[in-house]
């Protein structure tokens, strides 16, 4: 792909550069007035100033500047490097479509009660807008700003899925507002559809799980869910209650496998034996015992074999239990009495 040489596509980029910090920095300002309008407003300009760039540094056939002066409208300049990049640039067209929706219709009746969507969508929009930049101009932004920002205010953080799948948080808006919100639906059925992972929205929770990006598929679920549900802050180990399971519908968790030995099977096989012979006063180590720890074996929640290299099932290994087989040894075993 031949690339134009010249300074228009270099100010077009210094100029994408100062209106995508200055919405940053009046986002982040503890009090402004009609803060996602104008945010939102400059989002949009730097973005257009940075779709010019890239299709005049690399887009040679594709006129940029119209015969009374005028440049290729926004969306124009979004359809235009859409059909380019082709899915590459898919969530990135869905972000910039939904900001737009906002700025030219939904800004009109905003309410701070979308201040969590519009959070949400802002937020996820300026990281693609890192990548693309990174990615085509060679610009890493991190090296040229120090910008290491929380969501911190006065009021408990609320993810963006909770907010929206209480359906009482928007009974009276506006019918442009549910409009809008209907095409953040839309726009997370498309990118599945597509099987594209990247989402237009960005979630916040505070848990001890590591759950970096969400998935179109839980935009659609949470949005669409017919019943209410109250925000709630609860911090919660994950792996204190857990059933394993090789469902491939259940709900997938990361889980380091240090972990795994420290907090769910932590006895080894002779531990058993010792504190079994202590618990019940007719247990035997013998043909009985092990029939009932081959059934034990069979069951993924008591039973683990950690292997020293976890490709090789030739490898030498090493059984662990979790501390439920007491539980389960005392359905053949009688209790001491204390």
């Amino acid at each position: 792909m031949r690339k134009r040489k010249s300074p228009i596509a270099r100010s077009l980029l210094r100029n994408s550069k100062s209106a995508m910090f200055a919405a940053i920095e009046i986002h982040n300002k503890p009090i402004f007035a009609y803060r996602y309008e104008v945010s939102i407003l400059l989002l949009i300009n730097a973005w257009e100033l940075l779709l010019k760039a890239y299709i005049y540094k690399y887009l040679k056939k594709v006129k940029l500047f119209q015969k009374d002066g005028r440049t290729k409208p926004f969306d124009e300049c979004v359809g235009c490097v859409a059909a380019n990049l082709g899915k590459d640039f898919e969530s990135v067209k869905e972000s910039l479509e939904t900001l737009y929706k906002y700025r030219n219709k939904v800004a009109h009746f905003y309410s701070e009660r979308l201040d969590t969507i519009l959070f949400s969508l802002m937020k996820a929009n300026v990281g693609f807008y890192v990548e693309f930049i990174l990615k085509h101009f060679k610009v890493d932004l991190s090296l040229e700003t120090n910008l290491i920002l929380l969501p911190i205010g006065f009021v408990k953080p609320l993810s963006p899925i909770e907010f929206l799948s209480n359906k009482s948080s928007l009974a009276n808006a506006p019918k442009e507002v549910i409009e809008f919100i209907d095409g953040i639906v839309e726009s997370s059925k498309r990118l599945k559809k597509a099987n594209i992972k990247d989402s237009i929205l960005v979630d916040y929770r505070m848990n001890l799980t590591n759950e970096k990006r969400i998935k179109n598929a839980d935009i659609i679920a949470g949005i669409t869910n017919a019943q209410p549900q109250a925000a709630i802050l609860k911090i919660e180990s994950s792996l204190d209650k857990v059933r394993l399971s090789d469902d491939p519908d259940a709900k997938v968790m990361r889980v380091v496998e240090e972990d795994l030995y420290e907090t769910l099977f932590t006895e080894e096989y002779y531990a058993v034996v010792a504190n079994a012979k202590s618990m019940f006063e007719d247990f035997q180590r013998g043909r009985r015992f092990n029939r009932i720890m081959k059934e034990i074996k069979k069951d993924e929640s008591l039973h683990r074999t950690r292997y020293l290299d976890p490709h090789n099932p030739k490898s030498a290994h090493k059984d662990w239990y979790s501390k439920k087989i007491y539980k389960e040894l005392s359905k053949h075993y009688k209790l001491r009495k204390v």
